[in-house]
C-alpha cells in the first residue's frame, strides 16, 4: 500500500511535468526537431524530475521553479542517453522498447538532437522565466557543468566504454559517475534554489547521490539477471548501507514529509 502512494504520485507528477516540458520545446516540423521531440518523449520514468519535485516541495519552492529546474535536468539526462546509444559508443538500436534516436533517424541527426537538448538545458537555467536570482542561476550552471563534464558523467561514459567487463566494484564506481552525480545535482540544486546554507546543501547533495546509487543498483539487478550470488550479496549489502545513510541525512536536515521517506522504501524494495 505504501508503495502505491509513490507510484500514484509519480504518475500524476509525470502527466503534469510532460505538459510543462512540451511548452519548452519547439513546434518546428523539420527533421532535427522531430528527433529532439522523439528523444525526450520515449517513455522515461521522469525520476530525476520527480526527485526535484519531492525535495522542492520539502523546501517550499514554487511549482514554476521546480518544473523549470526539472525540465533542464531531464533535457540534459536525455541528451546523455541519445549520445550513449550512438554507434561509436554503446551502439544500441532500442531503448525502453523503442528505436534509439540514431536508429530511427540517422547518426548525425541524433548527435545534433542530443546537442540541442544539452544546449536547451542551460538555456532554461539562464532564462528570465526561471524566477531565481542571477547569483543562484550562475551557481546552478557551474555545478551542473561539473557534474556532467569530464570529472562526472563524461568520465563515467569513458570508463564504461573503456572497460568492457568491470568488476562489481568497478560498476559501483561507474554508477557514481554516470547516474549518482546527476541525481545528486537534483537535490543539491533544490537546496541552492531554496537558499539553504552550505551544510544543508552538502547533505542534500549526499542524499541525491545515495538515491542515485540505489536507483542504478536496482537497474543492474534487472540488466544482469544472471549475476553471481557473491556479487548480488555485495550489492544488496551496499544498497542497505546507502539507504541507512540516506535516512541519516534526511533526519539531519529534518526533512520529514511522508512521501520523502516513502520514496526511500520504494527504491530499496526494487519498485523502480
Amino acid at each position: 500500500m505504501k508503495h502505491q502512494i509513490i507510484n500514484n504520485d509519480l504518475k500524476k507528477f509525470t502527466i503534469k511535468f510532460n505538459k510543462f516540458l512540451k511548452k519548452k520545446l519547439s513546434k518546428d516540423k523539420n527533421l532535427l526537431n522531430q528527433a529532439i521531440l522523439y528523444s525526450i518523449n520515449t517513455g522515461g520514468k521522469r525520476f530525476r524530475p520527480y526527485l526535484v519535485y519531492i525535495f522542492g516541495k520539502e523546501l517550499n519552492l514554487s511549482n514554476s521553479v521546480i518544473f523549470n529546474l526539472a525540465s533542464a535536468i531531464e533535457m540534459l539526462h536525455n541528451y546523455s542517453l541519445v549520445h550513449d546509444d550512438l554507434p561509436s559508443m554503446d551502439d544500441d538500436k532500442f531503448r525502453r522498447g523503442k528505436k534509439t534516436t540514431h536508429y530511427k533517424f540517422n547518426e548525425y541527426t541524433a548527435i545534433l538532437a542530443g546537442c540541442a537538448l544539452l544546449t536547451k538545458s542551460y538555456q532554461i537555467l539562464s532564462n528570465s522565466s526561471f524566477k531565481i536570482s542571477d547569483k543562484k542561476k550562475t551557481k546552478l550552471i557551474e555545478v551542473l557543468s561539473k557534474v556532467s563534464g569530464e570529472k562526472g558523467l563524461l568520465l563515467g561514459q569513458y570508463y564504461d566504454l573503456s572497460f568492457k567487463s568491470p568488476t562489481v566494484r568497478g560498476r559501483l564506481k561507474l554508477n557514481k559517475l554516470k547516474t549518482a552525480r546527476l541525481m545528486s545535482y537534483c537535490c543539491q540544486a533544490v537546496a541552492i534554489c531554496a537558499n539553504k546554507n552550505k551544510s544543508v546543501e552538502i547533505s542534500m547533495q549526499k542524499i541525491g547521490e545515495y538515491i542515485g546509487e540505489i536507483f542504478q543498483i536496482n537497474d543492474d539487478f534487472v540488466d544482469f539477471p544472471r549475476m553471481s550470488k557473491v556479487n548480488t550479496e555485495i550489492l544488496l549489502k551496499y544498497r542497505k548501507k546507502l539507504a541507512e545513510k540516506t535516512i541519516k541525512n534526511l533526519m539531519k536536515i529534518k526533512l520529514k514529509k511522508r512521501k520523502t521517506l516513502l520514496l526511500i522504501d520504494f527504491l530499496v524494495d526494487l519498485k523502480v
